[in-house]
């Protein structure tokens, strides 16, 4: 068990927890909002921390990008079922993140390598982040950031299976 796998397990964990706070009507979003980024830096620090220690777990390869998804997803769903993120783009992502999730499993059952995020899906995750931590907080423009959040990372996910694909 290393650090950057507790760190993991620490953001699966949050998923249920950030369920939770968006329900509780007394809630202050800021709250919730600090949750959120804070999912955010451990994915930054627990990659960082098992490349950085050579700690590089089969597990953690797994289990990293299932927990980004599932967070990411989480928020933007609950924003979307409120009304403050457009369904279609909560849709998008899905869809997207399904495609990816398919093919990962596609690729650990033909033992290929998984391919790591690239500067593109990285793009995607900070502008998704800052989009949705600001909607979170009531910044009704940042949705347009969560927009082309989803945007990039639809590009990012054609990137990938143009890699796969060996193109």
């Amino acid at each position: 068990m290393t650090i950057a796998n507790v760190l993991t397990m620490l953001r699966l964990a949050a998923v249920p927890l950030l369920i939770y706070m968006f329900f509780l009507e007394d809630m202050d979003p800021r709250w919730i909002a600090l949750v959120f980024v804070l999912t955010g830096i451990t994915d930054v620090l627990d990659g960082r921390l098992a490349r950085s220690r050579n700690e590089v777990t089969r597990f953690g390869t797994l289990a990293d990008p299932l927990a980004d998804k599932l967070i990411m997803l989480a928020a933007v769903f609950i924003l979307a079922a409120r009304g403050s993120v457009p369904w279609w783009a909560a849709a998008l992502l899905a869809a997207k993140e399904l495609a990816l999730v398919v093919g990962a499993v596609f690729f650990l059952v033909s033992k290929s390598k998984v391919t790591p995020a690239g500067n593109l899906g990285k793009l995607a995750t900070l502008l998704l982040y800052i989009g949705v931590t600001g909607v979170i907080i009531g910044i009704s423009n940042m949705v347009y950031l969560v927009i082309l959040g989803v945007a990039v990372s639809i590009l990012a996910g054609l990137g990938y299976l143009r890699q796969a694909l060996g193109k």
